[in-house]
């Protein structure tokens, strides 16, 4: 009886160890697991963040466009206008040169 007891205290240990290395290899399967699905959420919040990030760069970009827009516009008329003014003001210009050259010419 007491080898018999022996016996099965022996089995019983042996169960117990053979548990506990399953729970163990478990708990590490379980953490190689926590880990790559906690690289997968890293990564993809890494993507949204940058996708997120062009985005509100392209907002901006669009939106200084259109405020500048406007004023690009304004400064594109007033060089137009001013060379009209220069053009129409050319023969003067012109005709006082040609003045000036005769009369410095004609003065030597």
């Amino acid at each position: 009886m007491t080898m018999e007891l022996v016996k099965e205290i022996k089995e019983a240990e042996s169960k117990a160890e053979a548990i506990i290395r399953e729970a163990q290899q478990g708990a590490r399967q379980e953490q190689k697991n926590a880990e790559a699905e906690a690289e997968n959420i890293i990564l993809e919040a890494a993507a949204e963040a940058e996708q997120q990030a062009k985005e509100l760069i392209k907002k901006a970009e669009d939106e200084a466009r259109a405020e500048a827009e406007p004023l690009t516009e304004k400064r594109r008329e007033e060089i137009s206008q001013l060379r009209e003014e220069a053009s129409g003001r050319l023969p003067e210009a012109i005709a006082l040169l040609k003045d000036k050259v005769v009369k410095t010419d004609a003065d030597n």
